[in-house]
This record gives C-alpha cells, sequence and structure tokens, in this order.
C-alpha cells in the first residue's frame, strides 16, 4: 500500500529519496506501481515529473529520448525511428499510452514489455545517474544491453533517457499476442549491422522477463545458420518459456522462433523498420 507520494525537484534530490526510503519507486507513469498482479510494490513514490525528463532531442548522429517521454508521444514524434514508434503502439490502450513512459516500461525488464527487446536489440545507450552512501552524485552512459544483463546492479539507479545513434543498422521487433489489449505471450527484437555483424536478438516472454539469445546470435555471424528456417529452430531451442494463460511453452517457442525468423527475412530482403 502506498504511504506517501514524495515530489522530487531535482535529480540528486530523487536519488537522495530512493536511499532514504527503502520501500520506494521512481514514479513516472505509474501503470505498473501497486496493481493487480504487479511486479512493483512500494510503500513510497517518487515523483520524477518535476526533473524535465520528457524531452526528445535530434542530434545530427543521434537522437536523445528522455525517460519520462511517454509511449504517446514517442508514437508520433517525427524524430523518432519507425522501429521504435511500432514498440510504443504495442501499447493499444490511448489512455495507457499517454501515461506509461519509456523509461519505466524499459527499466522493469517485465516478460510484457513492448520496449524493452528492441532498444536492446538497437544497442541504445542508457543515460543514468547515481548517489553513492557519501551523497556525491555521478551521470554516467552504459550499454542497454548492461543494464539487462547486470539488471539487480542497477537498481538504486535512475534512468535518465536513452540515446539511439542514427545509423543504416536494421532493427525490428513484433508482438504475438491475442488481440492489441491482451498482454504478450513473446515480443523479439532483432537488429543487426548491414555486414551482419553486431547482431542482437532479444525476446520478452510472459511470466519470464527479457531474455537475450546469445548463442543464436553467435551462429548467425559465424555463418552457422543461414535461412529463416534454421534461425527460427536455434531460437526455439534457446528462449526460456512457461506456460500460463497467454499460451504454452511449446507455442511460445514456436512463436518466438517464427517470430525472430520473420524479421531476419526482412534484413535479408534489405528492409527498414
Amino acid at each position: 500500500m502506498m504511504k506517501k507520494f514524495l515530489v522530487a525537484q531535482s535529480k540528486e534530490e530523487a536519488l537522495s529519496l530512493k536511499r532514504l526510503h527503502a520501500k520506494s519507486v521512481f514514479y513516472a507513469g505509474g501503470t505498473e506501481i501497486n496493481r493487480l498482479e504487479s511486479a512493483v510494490q512500494a510503500e513510497v513514490a517518487i515523483d520524477l515529473s518535476k526533473l524535465g525528463l520528457n524531452r526528445i532531442e535530434e542530434k545530427k548522429d543521434e537522437i536523445i529520448i528522455g525517460s519520462m517521454a511517454t509511449l504517446q508521444t514517442i508514437a508520433t514524434s517525427s524524430a523518432v525511428p519507425a522501429w521504435l514508434k511500432e514498440a510504443a503502439l504495442f501499447c493499444g490502450s490511448f489512455t495507457r499510452r499517454n501515461m506509461a513512459t519509456i523509461g519505466g516500461n524499459f527499466a522493469l525488464m517485465l516478460g510484457r514489455s513492448y520496449v524493452g527487446p528492441v532498444l536492446l536489440a538497437s544497442r541504445a545507450i542508457l543515460l543514468i545517474a547515481t548517489i553513492n552512501e557519501k551523497g556525491k552524485y555521478a551521470e554516467d552512459e552504459v550499454p542497454a544491453c548492461e543494464y539487462h544483463e547486470h539488471f539487480a546492479s542497477y537498481q538504486g539507479a535512475l534512468i535518465l533517457g536513452f540515446k539511439i545513434r542514427k545509423s543504416d543498422r536494421f532493427v525490428g521487433t513484433l508482438r504475438f499476442a491475442v488481440s492489441s489489449q491482451n498482454r504478450a505471450s513473446v515480443t523479439v527484437g532483432f537488429g543487426a549491422e548491414k555486414d551482419l555483424s553486431k547482431v542482437r536478438v532479444y525476446a520478452a516472454v510472459y511470466t519470464v522477463g527479457v531474455l537475450r539469445l546469445k548463442e543464436t546470435e553467435s551462429r548467425i555471424e559465424k555463418g552457422e545458420i543461414t535461412t529463416e528456417e534454421e534461425i527460427a529452430k536455434s531460437v526455439a531451442a534457446e528462449v526460456t518459456v512457461k506456460s500460463d494463460y497467454t499460451g504454452s511453452g511449446e507455442y511460445k517457442r514456436y512463436i518466438a522462433g517464427e517470430g525472430v525468423a520473420m524479421l531476419y527475412g526482412e534484413f535479408l530482403k534489405g528492409g527498414q523498420r
């Protein structure tokens, strides 16, 4: 149950409040906090709305998206790449899109994440802020994959935004659900350079989390698997699944494999999502 709602006036204050209150969470859109079946249960909410983290800035070689930018803002911004707009629109509720933020959706690394797999596949950079036990404030840039791999280590950090490099890298995502209003069984992200280097394959699997499929990535880069059928089999063999109301484990393996294979097929055809 929420007992306190605190409004941070600065990034330093937000981090200090987080350290001070053990059962606290950063409050962005608030769509996950303390709701039924949510993994986010807290007694203290630290509101970030005063920190100016909702901007989208387009530069010569990169795009900076503030962590408080809503999914609706992202879906309608001319600066945002098509693959990220598509991921934002995976959230089928207009009301929820106007509340949910890119930072909040990414930070939790849930198996129903809209933007997690594709941001990881794009090799996005996270802009984060931290404060140590002595009160020293610092800002840093870390690869999204590092945040994912060392998830527990970053739970005290504040995500300020995302840096996306402008390039001809292929990035794609697909979501599999009964409807846009239902929770997805699987959401996949695939990214690669034109020469098939720096391949990234991620899958958000409901009740499991966001997974990186490193073996499939390696086999693609080495040329050990080259067809869509081989990609599908590799993903299906590697992905971790659990049966639940969104689908059986066997079904999730199948759609994860088919989803990545479809994106790989688009890559081979020179597509750009």
